[in-house]
Parts: C-alpha cells; structure tokens; sequence
C-alpha cells in the first residue's frame, strides 16, 4: 500500500486574459489545510458527523506524557461518502484508526484526511469505495485527473425522453471530474483583471453555506439534482446547496426583476429540448477564491444566461450553456454537463458547514 496519497493543487494561469474554469474544488483545502506537510496520527475514535460539505472522525491520540488529546479529519461530503458505500458505523466509538494526512494552519488538533487504516489492517484512501460485499476498493492514481485529456461528447436529442427526474454525474474513482470534460477558459475584460485581486477565502459563498451561481452549483461535489414539470413550470432543486430553479414555460420576463443569485428564467420547448433564458442575477462569482481555485471571476447584473436541456442517444442529461456578460466577460462562456438518471438517490444538501466549531 503506498503511503504517500497526496493530491497535486491545480496551478492557476497567471499573467493573461483567459482564465481557465475550475476543474474541481473543494472547501478550504489550500486555505484551512497545509498539503505541503503531512502527519500521522493513530487513536480511538470518540465521534463521527457525516455533514455537508464535509464531513469529520473525531478520535482520542495518545500524545507526549500521557496526555490524551481529541483530534478531529476532515472527510469527503456525507452525501458523497454514502454514495461511495461508506457507513457511519466504520467509525463506531472505540474503533482503532490511524489517519494519514495534512495538518491544518491555524488548528492545531485537526487534519486533512488522505487515508484512514482500520485496525484489522485495512487502508482507505479519501477517494476510496466500498463495494457491495465491503471490500474496500481505492483507485490506482495518486493525482486528480485534470480532464484535460477527455473530449467534451457529443449529444443528440432522443423523440420521446423526458428530463423529469433525479439526475447526477457518476462518482469517477478518484478526485472528482467534470463527466463532459472541462470547461473552456474564461475570457476576462480588462475591468475583471483590474478587480480579480479584491477577493479572498472568505468571500467565497460556500464557506458560508450559500450557493454560488447556477452554472458552477449544478455539478459541485457531483450532487444529484431532481427536475420536476408542470404545464407551467419546469422546477429544477439543486443537490448542492438546495437551491431552486422555477422556469416558467412560454412566459415573458416581468417588467422588474427582483435580483437573486438564480435569476429570473422563462423556457419553451422544442420539441423534447427545453430551451432557457435567465436574467435578472444579483452580482456575484462565476469562480471564487477558495480551495483549490485560486482566481475569482465575478459577474455583473448584466449577466445572461442561455440553457438548453434535453435527454441524448444515451440516455443522459445534457445541459449545454453559454454565458455573456458585457461587464466582466469580453466572449461567451460556452459549454455542456451531462449527468445520468438516478431517481431515488436525491437528497437534500442541509448545508452544516464544520469548519470552526464551538466548544468543541
């Protein structure tokens, strides 16, 4: 088993105008936690909490002079930990567990998990599964897949499929990538590069427990999301940070848009494609400072956005979109996701966000 699971930090692009999009990101990975160290520690577990967006093992760590002192690891999403076959009951008070991992900067008993070793042995990486017959399977590579070697698919609209239904991307074994491929740069104006710096970690909204934008929420953390349809409306609830979507079929925009971080959106359909328009967005981030995404591109209140939804050849969701801001983008963003049927696999996100926590 190596012992050595460090992820390499994605490299931010420096000194241009094309900014590429985030090809994964996670809560406070470059700002709480220290990946350029690494530590060991070995203790009985006191508490396990499966929370979104992360979830933490609490355990007991015999330390110098006998003093017993309570750790805590960080761990994956409890939604995704479920999907992936973890049970809170692997960490049953008492259990015997060695973490291998990160320190954090500024708290001194708390860590980035890389591997838990149970005490019969038994090693599972953060990106580890577990299969149905409880073998624990991890994957091969120590590096998260950039994506850059997957072309974007294809896709073509079936007669007859519907998009109602609870959709997601497949859990990939390892860190986590975009299941279309990674998204085209961001063409930035010369007024976004002038205020690209204003930022920090603690503006991003996810520390906060609050969504971000509709693009970048609809496949964070590969969350499943559920569509539901009315002849009216068309009701997409994100998996991630529970928001949502109302698209009002064959409707105009109101005279005065209230602005929201969703916007407002009208839709009509052609034929099985529901086409969409939204405006009417309160200023925000397309991409934000914080984890492993070290640049911020914000958006303007002019921001538009132009979503096709339709179910393809292959049974799978396509959300093709396209992006214009006259303010902060000097071209369109233009991209698709794609995600598979999973009904029954929805849950609501219930942000609990763990990072500082009091009288711990």
């Amino acid at each position: 088993m190596r012992k050595k699971l460090m992820i390499s930090a994605i490299v931010a692009l420096c000194g241009g105008t094309a900014l590429p999009a985030a090809t994964y990101a996670h809560h406070g990975v470059n700002g709480q936690f220290d990946l350029s160290q690494t530590l060991t520690k070995k203790g009985v577990v006191t508490k396990v909490r499966f929370a979104n967006p992360h979830s933490y093992v609490y355990f007991d760590v015999p330390e110098a002079n006998n003093e017993v002192v309570n750790w805590r690891c960080e761990l994956r999403s409890g939604s995704l930990l479920k999907r992936k076959g973890w049970k809170t009951s692997m960490f049953e008070v008492g259990t015997e567990i060695e973490i291998f991992g990160s320190p954090a900067r500024t708290e001194p008993t708390t860590c980035y998990t890389e591997s838990v070793t149970f005490s019969d042995g038994r090693t599972l990486i953060r990106y580890g599964e577990i299969g149905d017959n409880g073998e624990f399977i991890n994957p091969e590579q120590d590096e998260a897949p950039t994506g850059d070697d997957k072309k974007t698919d294809s896709a073509t609209a079936t007669d007859g499929a519907s998009i109602v239904g609870e959709w997601g991307e497949p859990i990939p074994s390892g860190p986590p990538a975009a299941y279309a491929g990674p998204a085209p740069a961001f063409v930035l104006t010369q007024a976004a590069l002038d205020i690209s710096g204003n930022w920090t970690s603690e503006d991003n909204p996810r520390f906060s427990c609050q969504p971000t934008n509709i693009i970048l929420d609809y496949r964070f953390d590969q969350m499943v999301n559920k569509i539901e349809q009315t002849p009216t409306e068309v009701t997409l609830t994100y998996g991630f940070m529970d928001t949502k979507r109302t698209i009002h079929i064959d409707g105009d925009f109101p005279e005065q848009i209230e602005p929201t971080m969703a916007g407002y959106s009208v839709g009509k359909w052609t034929g099985n494609k529901l086409d969409v328009m939204t405006k009417g967005f309160s200023p925000g981030f397309l991409e934000v400072i914080g984890g492993r995404t070290e640049r911020t591109v914000p958006y303007s209140e002019q921001m538009e956005i132009a979503e096709t939804f339709y179910v393809d050849d292959k049974n799978e969701l396509v959300h093709e979109y396209t992006i214009t801001d006259p303010v902060y983008l000097a071209e369109p963003n233009s991209h698709l996701q794609k995600s598979v049927k999973m009904d029954g696999q929805y849950a609501p996100f219930n942000c609990d966000d763990l990072t500082v926590e009091e009288g711990r």
